[in-house]
């Protein structure tokens, strides 16, 4: 197993940074990258100079997620508490402390949020399980509110090429696909269902983390069994399968929960590469042309002691591979860890 050590530390945060977003072209230049943390801020990066541009403050809770819409958008959007909060990237200064509008939708802490690509819908996923779809162009509720999981919803993503589907995970360890326009799920998946391997018996297979490939062809859950379940989409009309027709499970990568997820696009592979991440600071690479585990890496425990989230790098042809993980450092777990790796 490789072990890592930061080619960049962006430095700035004072707490324990929770999640990461990133815009390749932004009103404010390209590669921006946002981060938000437990100090109750959000910071914006040039990733060519890594420093911040800009900063967000005046927030009431930690900010657990973040999310850029389409990049002719200058808006961003973040979930703090039980609220999601907009703000225009235009605005003048270096920090902003008055957000364009504010969303109060849910009644308990928001752990994740998504825009669809049409920027016309915001999804978010919360502790009591429910998944809200808040329409963008009235700024109210779409219908009313979906209550898609018997415990916390930790994450929650839009299908890239349907605007009106929505999947979300778990802790009642499913993960659930559902066409909100219908106000019903299309199918539910429970991963406890599916057989474990030996050294996945004593942990339950809760739904850390979703990510969708660039192309839309994959859906990819981090599971609290160290595992990854995988579910091919595609453009036909969707029909329910049962959990044997589910896409691999990937399995041996890592040795704890994979609580973070990042799909990239490979320059010479049709099919995208998959980046997962453990809260124990493991990461695993995974070719989903033939789905294997291509390479492993362990975080230098001096850069980083607990991975919170992972986000792999856009390339071109030619550079370096790289990703950003953002996390804990030092044995207290109350300093922030936000590091560029250089993969491969």
């Amino acid at each position: 197993m490789a072990v890592l050590t930061p080619s960049q530390q962006l430095k700035g945060h004072t707490a324990p940074v929770l999640c990461l977003a990133h815009q390749k072209e932004s009103c404010l230049g390209p590669s921006v990258l946002a981060s938000g943390a437990e100090d109750n801020t959000c910071r914006l990066w040039d990733l060519r100079t890594h420093r911040a541009v800009k900063g967000i403050k005046n927030l009431d809770d930690p900010v657990t997620s973040i999310a850029f819409p389409s990049p002719d958008t200058p808006l961003l959007y973040l979930s703090s508490g039980t609220k999601v909060l907009t703000y225009d990237l235009r605005q003048p200064g270096m920090i902003l402390t008055e957000a364009l509008r504010e969303y109060n939708f849910s009644n308990d802490e928001i752990n994740a949020i998504a825009i669809n690509k049409k920027n016309s819908f915001l999804a978010t996923a919360d502790d009591e399980g429910d998944v809200h779809i808040v329409d963008l162009s009235t700024h109210k509720l779409y219908k009313k509110q979906i209550k898609s999981h018997s415990s916390i919803c930790m994450s929650v993503k839009f299908h890239p090429r349907k605007a009106w589907e929505v999947w979300s995970g778990g802790s009642d360890s499913k993960v659930i696909h559902r066409d909100f326009s219908k106000g019903r799920p299309l199918d539910i998946f429970n991963m406890a269902d599916i057989a474990p391997s030996s050294n996945q018996m004593f942990n339950p297979p809760f739904v850390y983390a979703l990510d969708v490939s660039p192309h839309g062809d994959w859906l990819a859950a981090g599971l609290g069994d160290a595992s990854i379940q995988l579910v091919q989409l595609t453009d036909q009309k969707y029909r329910a399968l049962p959990n044997a027709e589910l896409g691999p499970r990937l399995l041996d990568g890592h040795s704890y929960m994979v609580s973070c997820l990042s799909f990239f696009a490979s320059n010479d592979n049709d099919e995208p590469f998959l980046l997962s991440g453990s809260a124990n600071g493991s990461l695993a690479l995974w070719d989903l042309k033939d789905a294997t585990l291509q390479h492993t890496f362990e975080m230098d425990p001096a850069s980083m002691t607990r991975l919170n989230a992972v986000l792999a790098l856009p390339g071109t042809s030619g550079e370096q591979q790289q990703c950003v993980a953002a996390g804990v450092l030092g044995a207290q777990g109350t300093q922030g860890a936000l590091n560029v790796y250089n993969l491969f």
